[in-house]
């Protein structure tokens, strides 16, 4: 039996949260393109910003400590606040809390409060980032709160670095100690609010607590920890406005796409700010727009609520950090890049004074420059809709609980979609799988749905109520094979809608190792359509991995040709006929354009990176989108765009990811991209009266007939931006 709120408290005074209600589910928030901005007078002040700083400290700062050169760095770099360190298992400035460490460097020192007043003069905005996550690892602690820490199987402490083990959430560290914490910073510091750093997530404990809740590895903890955290996140939140309405309070929610163990869309539905701490790519092969795409993500969270994505100065390759060492390659100002252009605040960080204002300076000029360029032009950072036709419809359920046929990354089918889009410089949004309401998919006009396989009866009606409006739908894969829990349909949930029934389980097309060796399927074209563009000379086009039978249709695009032999040579060649199996389904309602791939072409493409796939899916986007993408870009070179219309007028941001190395750990140079033409098709009859190139910082001359605007952008580096003002 899962414990409840009440049962939580007989667990041990001082040991568990707040008794707070659970934040309401409500729908993501969204922007009312007709209504004016708000002023600054009236909007807090971290709903406008768009830079911020941070030096993290450690313990040895304050011996150095050399704050007048600290804050003339971030002024100079023109952020609008700093993060400042109090820290998690160490206190910067003299705290009276019980058992919270001081710095043994900080002898009659405030760093923290040095740090305040000298970001306060220089007009700097200053929030504290705490880190509930690890305690100092004081004896007396141990004696008198030793459930504060999180426990091994065989009791012994999980321990981080010397003197320091990481706490357990369902402890009085959590729902006391922090809340003390927060008030004495704000008793005594002019903050502009908090945020907690590598919280919440997912533990495994065996304190005596958590063995009251079960197994760390159970549903029912998880769910345990789910509702602790939603209460302490009300806790911290309604602790950090005490101070004023306009502060702030935002914990560590970025998992991004591959989620953070707990559900990000419950835990955000009252969040005032989004962190996403993804500093750098997180593994050798991960893609080269994955800022781009956290931010996307997060909106898709949030709405129009603050995103902010940090970029570490320092130098990382997968997992393995130089966290003292500059990174002199391009990744830094390649993800910072990415962060401005889908709409997020820039979050700049370095650790160490010391180290960064004395040891290695490196990182300071590639910040300070992008930064301050950034401040130059900011009011075209501010946006008010995305120009988007397009969406994909991201699904945590889909990642999290679904039982994929391979170990593979569940998030391949966005990621494959995320690819073809990127290299047809489609603009494009994510949509949440919990957010598939009538206002939010208005403005699209088509919809992706990359294997989503959990879909709920709920979400099945908004889909099919899309459809009768006019949108038009991509799925692939099992999409709709499982209700929202994971427990297998029958048949496809919205099989209607593209008018297909499954007659069997999926299939693996390659050979398993007792097998002959066999290839994958091949497609076989039946019809020659928008869809088979580009293979005029052939009959058959390479296939998927994994599919899923379908019953016979009339008419099929394409079917398989079943496997066959790849070795030796003299044995290569099908057996049988194409097969009347349709690999993709395609169907027009009324205005709606409707497609199905029986077939995971988008992971397939991502892991294999077959041309034949990558086209496949790039012709059925464009007949899906037809003439409704509101940008065009045409030029040489792999480019993300994004477009927005803005405060002034409209943006198209365009991320140039040709380089060596730009799909292997990081980004070590551009290859500059020549001529560009930009078309735009504006939402409405409005006059452009200037465009300019924001990181070129000139004027361009454009044509306007009617709400087309068209012009040329004679090169890229990293990043350009096209700024039309009205």
């Amino acid at each position: 039996m899962r414990p409840n709120r009440r049962q939580f408290t007989l667990m041990g005074a001082g040991s568990v949260v707040a008794t707070l209600s659970t934040p309401s589910v409500l729908s993501a928030l969204s922007i009312d393109p007709s209504a004016a901005p708000s002023t600054a007078a009236e909007t807090p002040w971290y709903r406008r910003i768009k830079r911020i700083g941070q030096t993290n400290f450690n313990e040895k700062d304050p011996q150095y400590g050399n704050v007048e050169k600290w804050a003339d760095y971030w002024a100079s770099a023109k952020v609008g606040a700093v993060a400042l360190s109090v820290s998690g298992p160490v206190a910067f400035y003299p705290t009276e809390v019980p058992f919270f460490h001081h710095s043994s460097y900080l002898n009659d020192r405030d760093l923290f409060g040095e740090c305040v007043r000298a970001a306060k003069s220089r007009g700097i905005r200053v929030y504290a980032r705490m880190s509930p996550d690890i305690q100092w690892l004081d004896p007396k602690l141990l004696e008198v709160h030793p459930l504060w820490f999180r426990r091994n199987q065989d009791g012994s402490l999980q321990s981080s670095a010397p003197n320091i083990a990481f706490t357990c959430q369902f402890s009085g560290h959590y729902s006391e100690q922090q809340p003390a914490i927060i008030r004495e910073l704000n008793k005594r510091y002019d903050i502009d609010g908090v945020y907690m750093n590598g919280w919440p997530g997912l533990q495994v404990c065996y304190c005596e607590n958590c063995k009251k809740i079960g197994d760390p590895h159970s549903e029912l903890y998880r769910a345990s920890l789910m509702d602790s955290a939603a209460d302490l996140i009300n806790l911290y939140k309604k602790v950090v406005l005490e101070k004023s309405p306009n502060n702030f309070y935002s914990c560590n929610l970025g998992g991004g796409l591959k989620e953070s163990g707990l559900d990000q869309w419950k835990l955000t539905r009252e969040a005032l700010w989004y962190t996403a701490d993804n500093q750098s790519r997180s593994g050798l092969v991960a893609p080269i727009w994955q800022d781009s795409q956290q931010v996307k993500f997060a909106h898709a969270l949030m709405g129009d609520r603050p995103v902010t994505a940090v970029t570490a100065s320092y130098s990382r390759s997968g997992h393995i950090m130089w966290r003292q060492v500059t990174d002199t390659s391009v990744e830094p100002e390649c993800r910072m890049s990415q962060t401005a252009a889908s709409g997020g605040i820039i979050w700049y960080h370095w650790l160490g004074m010391e180290q960064g204002l004395e040891e290695d300076r490196r990182w300071q000029g590639p910040g300070r420059d992008f930064l301050s360029w950034h401040a130059r032009h900011d009011k075209h950072f501010h946006n008010i809709r995305s120009l988007a036709k397009i969406a994909i419809v991201a699904s945590s359920k889909s990642v999290t609980l679904y039982k994929a046929p391979t170990a593979e990354e569940k998030t391949d089918h966005i990621e494959g979609m995320y690819s073809v889009l990127t290299e047809a410089r489609i603009p494009f949004d994510f949509v949440h799988e919990e957010d598939l309401n009538e206002s939010r998919l208005s403005q699209y006009s088509a919809l992706i749905l990359p294997n989503l396989a959990l879909l709920s009866d709920t979400q099945c009606h908004a889909l099919e109520s899309y459809v009768e409006r006019g949108g038009s739908l991509l799925a692939t894969f099992e999409t709709g094979l499982y209700y929202e829990t994971g427990k297998p349909r029958p048949d496809f949930a919205i099989g209607k809608l593209f008018g297909i029934s499954k007659v069997g389980d999926r299939q693996r097309s390659e050979a398993k190792a007792t097998d002959p060796i066999t290839s994958v399927h091949l497609q076989f074209i039946r019809q020659r359509n928008a869809l088979t563009s580009g293979f005029e000379e052939t009959a058959w086009i390479a296939g998927p991995v994994w599919s899923v039978p379908l019953a016979p249709i009339a008419n099929p695009v394409m079917t398989y040709i079943r496997p066959y032999p790849v070795y030796p040579p003299e044995a290569v060649f099908a057996r049988d006929e194409p097969s009347n199996m349709p690999s993709v389904v395609l169907r027009e309602v009324g205005k709606s354009r409707l497609a199905y791939f029986a077939g995971d072409m988008d992971a397939t493409y991502w892991r294999t990176d077959n041309g034949d796939l990558g086209r496949q899916l790039l012709n059925v986007v464009q007949w899906l989108i037809g003439d409704n993408n509101s940008v065009q870009v045409q030029g040489e070179g792999l480019m993300e765009v994004i477009a927005w219309e803005t405060e002034p007028g409209f943006a198209v941001h365009m991320l140039n990811y040709n380089g060596p190395n730009a799909f292997r750990g990081r980004m070590r140079k551009p290859v500059a991209l020549g001529n560009q033409t930009v078309r735009v098709r504006l939402p409405r009859e409005v006059k452009i009266k200037t465009a300019s190139l924001l990181r070129a910082e000139t004027n361009v001359q454009f044509n306007q007939t009617g709400r087309i605007v068209e012009l040329t952008v004679p090169s890229i580096k990293i990043y350009e931006v096209v700024a039309l003002e009205v």
